[in-house]
């Protein structure tokens, strides 16, 4: 059975309004409790089973090339899974290893999925604009309850009955945050996540370039996309989300040193033409931009601090050098509450260092951490209540250290390969002569990784669907573009022929 076009892009478009829901309260019940279970995972699998697969089947879609390391990364990480019978490996508060391997593996295939689909449903050019308009909608609701949960708070210094049986129907945490958004999230860094990883940069892709999915402007002049950005900035702040600032402060440092590389390039050219101008004061000229630039950014940077301190209290103890100086590094990121997350990554890498090739297996890592957690974590409460109170399997909190914990070196680097087939796919896209949607589309790719980068350090999980979407969008705009790179963002209608592609 394969379902019509029709209700195959409804449900499309529901499981794109219903993503942000990071962890729906039913689906973690049913699935043991898991913080990971996003709602978007039901529309997914019916795409995946009743369209996608018989299309496979029958030889009409081939899975395209930027699969080939997922895949890879997965036989990896299996092979070393499978290896588990053969190792010592210790038990941690009774928690069944067949349980932990199920759920990693599970949350990966769900991963997989959401990326699979997204390059399915964006067949064309037409299909990748209403894709983007449907995320901008689903993103302006994370928005509208993000400011109405902050706004509450605010006025009444309390929420309404009402406000947390929502939540805690759309969210297994069951929590609201005093003075911080956290959307439909599951918690307010995740809501941080999901607007660096895929809202922000697409709204800022589409903003610079001077593109728009909507027909019409907000008072005939206003980009609806650029007013979507600056609530999605807005929003990221209320989050409070340390990690999140600093994701986003990146992000516009790209954007300046990019736009300023650009700058300087045409002035050297105009130099250049210019016989009056020795090659030597051109270079000198060069060098006192960059380092005008600079000297700006670390200015930004330090009036940046200075208001996050009055607005999030434990930022102040980031600038307590002296703290630094005298007790160490590890106190200083204690006062900071970032000690534990530290232990959570020094005890992945433990694993990893004991493993180092293929490394410990799809969720194995966590049972090794009373061996490899460092000393200094007796000293914090968080790791203590893990360790004698709690029932809760220790995660890295960090991708790149589960990576190198559960896979190796091998699967690491099979993993970042397939984020580095996406950066060029974006260069491809950022560098070419075609119109419009896919440059912006291309600015757009380059955001996600470098978010991605950043992101990384502080969420592990394979299953929250906004990343996978947004490479999904990258690698399917890539191969759009790809059958037709003249005339590709002419705004004209791309046949379903001229795109046959998996």
């Amino acid at each position: 059975m394969i379902l019509p076009q029709l209700v195959t892009g409804i449900v499309w478009i529901i499981l794109l309004l219903v993503m942000p829901i990071s962890s729906f309260t039913p689906l973690s019940d049913l699935m043991g409790g898991t913080n990971v279970a996003p709602l978007a995972i039901i529309p997914a699998v019916i795409i995946l089973v009743l369209c996608w697969l018989p299309v496979f089947f029958k030889g009409g879609r081939k899975l395209p090339y930027h699969f080939k390391p997922l895949l890879l990364f997965f036989l990896v990480g299996g092979l070393s899974t499978l290896l588990v019978s053969f190792r010592n490996v210790p038990t941690f508060q009774g928690f069944s290893m067949n349980r932990s391997i199920i759920e990693t593996i599970i949350t990966l295939a769900m991963g997989v999925g959401f990326y699979l689909v997204t390059i399915f449903m964006v067949k064309g050019e037409k299909e990748l604009r209403s894709t983007i308009r449907w995320i901008s909608i689903a993103g302006t609701i994370v928005i509208a309850i993000s400011l109405l949960q902050v706004g509450t708070w605010s006025i009444f210094q309390r929420y309404p009955e009402w406000m947390h049986s929502l939540n805690r129907f759309l969210s297994s945490s069951r929590k609201l945050y005093e003075h911080r958004a956290s959307g439909l999230a599951f918690e307010p860094s995740w809501l941080a996540h999901q607007l660096n990883i895929l809202f922000i940069p697409l709204w800022l892709g589409l903003s610079i370039s001077g593109q728009s999915v909507f027909k019409k402007k907000l008072f005939n002049n206003i980009q609806i996309e650029g007013l979507l950005l600056v609530l999605g900035i807005f929003t990221l702040f209320l989050t409070l989300s340390r990690v999140g600032w600093l994701t986003l402060f990146l992000l516009i440092t790209y954007l300046v040193f990019r736009f300023a590389n650009i700058w300087i390039n045409k002035m050297t050219q105009s130099f250049r033409s210019d016989s009056t101008i020795g090659r030597g004061k051109q270079r000198l000229l060069q060098v006192a931009i960059w380092v005008g630039l600079l000297v700006g950014l670390l200015v930004l940077v330090f009036v940046a601090g200075v208001i996050m301190t009055r607005v999030e209290p434990r930022m102040a103890d980031f600038f307590d050098i002296d703290r630094l100086r005298e007790r160490g590094f590890l106190d200083w990121a204690a006062q900071l509450s970032l000690a534990e997350r530290f232990m959570y990554w020094a005890a992945a890498y433990g694993v990893f260092q004991m493993f180092p090739i293929i490394g410990a297996g799809f969720g194995i890592p966590g049972f090794f951490f009373l061996h490899t957690v460092p000393d200094f974590g007796s000293q914090l409460l968080d790791i203590n209540e893990i360790i004698l109170t709690k029932f809760y399997l220790p995660n890295a909190k960090n991708l790149w250290a589960r990576l190198l914990s559960e896979t190796g070196i091998i699967g690491f680097a099979l993993f970042v390969s397939w984020l580095v087939i996406h950066w060029r796919n974006a260069n491809d896209l950022d560098k070419s002569t075609a119109l419009g949607l896919f440059k912006a589309m291309g600015l757009f790719g380059k955001l996600v990784v470098l978010a991605m980068i950043i992101e990384g350090f502080s969420l592990d999980s394979f299953g929250l669907p906004y990343y996978w979407i947004a490479l999904g969008l990258i690698a399917a705009s890539w191969l759009i573009w790809s059958q037709d790179p003249v005339n590709a963002g002419a705004n004209v209608e791309v046949t379903n022929a001229n795109n046959a592609r998996a």
